[in-house]
């Protein structure tokens, strides 16, 4: 009765804000129904229950089809689907639906429909969004200047700046240790950790000082090679590039700091059983459900929140600066545009009534549209407070936040606008998103000077060249940086390594994303 009541209420406020915010809906006068694909994530509740989903269809009159595909397969089974051309639906949906590269293929041939004069007649929360903020505009526009998507925006979660280090303070006190700013002195600190029972239950043997995930996005340690030039990539397939001096773009594994990074991470920390080598194989549920246990045993983490281990420990940890290098600097990585995507929702060629789909998507553009397709319907996640401004709903106990919003909400992967005047005039930014931004500012930002390669949309010929070239250079790259890291070696290898990388491509690589680069992000 509880459940029933809080849908009714939130239905409720939900009409009545819509009603208040904006006229024209329903926006048909007869039921009317698309078919659209949807990536579902593990924790997302199911689409077809969800509050959110199902207060939009009261507002608007438009049921969705929804074909759910699991975050697992949906990459395989997506773009089996494209290249058949057939059974396609009425669109794809969210953030994750289509890749950039997908957008000019499928554009190009006709599958995807341009969305530009849509957008003109039919979407006016886009059209004001993209003439009040160009950079959205340049970020999802083609190379041929056609728009094959809507973006989403989100800047009340600070992802500018990826990974963070969580080291253990409670072992730190029970040691005698200060909280570590260098390499030299971080190691002195984990041999410690290794070999001085520092989560003090009598055995000196059980503690892991440091645990990471080898190319699991913010739980890597690229950040680390920082301390020695440039900081490399935390993700797997991602591109290796950072932006250098003038806008010039660096291949980051083939610098002499790279080199340098590999051999010291290795002498220092890994053959000395610093950092857990279990971190190169296990998966990203392996490694978040380390350290449950009654007694903490992980000194140091590399994570993007604090509680990625859980938070049964999570009082325990702290957040940890950059650490310098050898010649006393350091640098951390940062994803200016990380906020953004230009992959929010796609139109297809099968669409029989692509004016009033566009109307549908364009719903989700309204601010508070936005707000509870990513943090939660109002009355259940969010609370109204009644002039203008919102806040947050307690999340209930045995619960995560995440937990909580994704339940109800699609949550952090919808098309959506939330720019950053939002946060702070509407509502705050969440307990986790604050704890985010407030760790980056007092941490990180200042070190943040390895700028990762901005997204952009590469037009379908270059596509087609990287195409042949880039997943031998990425995986051959990758593979060699866990083998020096793991067991050593970057000295002797290091000048077939190179010659490797430019006898597969590495240089027109280079020119393909310089081009572009300097076309689209020069000024």
């Amino acid at each position: 009765m509880k459940r029933i009541l809080a849908v009714i209420l939130a239905l409720a406020l939900v009409l009545s804000c819509a009603a208040a915010l904006a006229e024209g809906y329903p926006l048909v006068d007869s039921p009317a129904e698309f078919n659209l694909i949807i990536r579902v994530r593990p924790l997302h509740g199911d689409p077809d229950e969800m509050v959110f989903f199902k207060n939009l269809e009261e507002l608007t009159g438009v049921h969705i089809n929804w074909q759910k595909i699991q975050q697992a397969e949906y990459d395989e089974k997506k773009n089996l689907l494209l290249a058949a051309n057939k059974d396609l639906p009425d669109g794809f949906f969210g953030k994750f639906s289509l890749s950039s590269s997908d957008l000019v293929v499928y554009g190009s041939q006709g599958i995807l429909i341009p969305l530009n004069d849509l957008i003109d007649q039919y979407a006016p929360n886009i059209k004001a969004l993209l003439e009040r903020r160009p950079d959205i505009k340049s970020m999802i526009t083609a190379p041929d200047g056609n728009i094959y998507s809507t973006p989403y925006v989100q800047e009340g979660e600070d992802g500018t700046i990826a990974s963070n280090i969580m080291i253990n303070k409670t072992w730190l006190e029970r040691l005698g240790l200060e909280k570590p700013t260098t390499l030299e002195e971080f190691e002195k600190v984990l041999t410690a950790f290794k070999e001085q029972d520092a989560n003090g239950n009598g055995d000196p043997n059980d503690e892991i000082p440091m645990t990471f995930k080898f190319l699991g996005s913010q739980r890597d340690i690229g950040g680390f090679f920082g301390a020695f030039g440039y900081a490399d990539t935390l993700a797997a397939g991602n591109t290796h590039i950072v932006v250098g001096e003038d806008g010039q773009l660096v291949f980051v594994p083939v610098t002499e700091g790279y080199k340098e990074g590999c051999k010291y991470l290795y002498e220092h920390f890994f053959a000395k059983g610093l950092i857990d080598q279990e971190g190169f194989t296990m998966d990203k549920k392996t490694y978040n459900s380390q350290n449950q246990g009654e007694i903490a045993n992980i000194g140091v983490f590399m994570c993007w929140n604090s509680f990625d281990l859980g938070t049964v420990h999570e009082d325990e940890y702290e957040p940890m600066s950059p650490l310098l290098g050898p010649d006393g600097t350091t640098s951390w990585g940062t994803s200016p545009d990380s906020t953004m995507s230009a992959n929010g929702f796609s139109i297809t060629n099968v669409c029989k009534d692509p004016a009033l789909l566009m109307r549908w998507v364009d719903t989700f553009y309204d601010p508070i549209q936005s707000m509870q397709c990513d943090l939660g319907p109002i009355g259940i996640n969010i609370k109204d407070n009644g002039d203008g401004t919102y806040d947050y709903i307690d999340t209930p106990e045995g619960m995560s936040y995440d937990e909580f919003r994704y339940k109800e909400a699609f949550a952090s992967d919808g098309p959506i606008a939330l720019t950053s005047d939002f946060f702070g005039s509407k509502i705050p930014r969440s307990a986790g998103h604050q704890a985010k931004f407030d760790r980056n500012e007092n941490y990180y930002r200042k070190y943040a000077t390895s700028v990762y390669l901005p997204s952009m949309i590469l037009s379908e010929e270059d596509t087609d060249e990287l195409n042949l070239i880039k997943t031998d250079i990425i995986n051959y790259t990758e593979e060699m940086r866990a083998k020096w890291l793991s067991s050593g070696g970057v000295e002797a290898e290091w000048d077939d390594y190179v010659a490797h990388l430019n006898e597969i491509g590495l240089a027109t690589y280079m020119e393909i994303y310089q081009r572009n680069y300097t076309a689209t992000h020069s000024n």
